[in-house]
């Protein structure tokens, strides 16, 4: 189901660019976390996956973003840091279970609403990874173009 007029908001937030095959997703999220260790930052908040690549694309262009335990931090190599982290007037759907069939089913939902209210994509695919009782779930967010109308 597509939800309309949200808002994804982060504080603290520190964000490394990567090039990564959707299935090495998860060992650039370990190295992330743990390239922030080596540094003495810990991710206490949410960790968002924005893809800036198309969503067929053999490999995406992404950007990790975490919130962190540290409100000002040094100069990371290869990371920028900014203290608040806000796109408004995106749209949302959910993907949780089995997220290797569910996830691409969220983006093809997500895509099929666009095309059929005839909208275009103005931001990267947020992918804010969650979990509840062990069981995962990542919230997709989209910007829409505010022109489209």
């Amino acid at each position: 189901m597509i939800v309309e007029n949200r808002e994804l908001t982060l504080n603290n937030v520190i964000g490394k660019n990567y090039i990564v095959e959707p299935k090495d997703l998860f060992l650039f999220l370990e190295a992330f976390r743990d390239d922030l260790k080596q540094v003495g930052l810990t991710i206490i908040g949410r960790v968002v996956v924005a893809i800036e690549s198309p969503l067929n694309a053999e490999s995406y262009s992404i950007e990790i973003l975490a919130e962190i335990d540290k409100s000002t931090i040094d100069k990371v190599e290869g990371a920028k840091f900014q203290s608040y982290y806000s796109v408004k007037n995106l749209i949302h759907t959910r993907a949780s279970g089995d997220l290797e069939k569910n996830l691409p089913a969220a983006f093809d939902e997500i895509i099929e609403y666009m095309e059929v209210n005839r909208r275009n994509i103005c931001t990267p695919v947020f992918n804010v990874l969650n979990s509840i009782e062990n069981m995962p779930y990542v919230e997709v967010y989209v910007g829409l173009d505010p022109y489209d109308k």
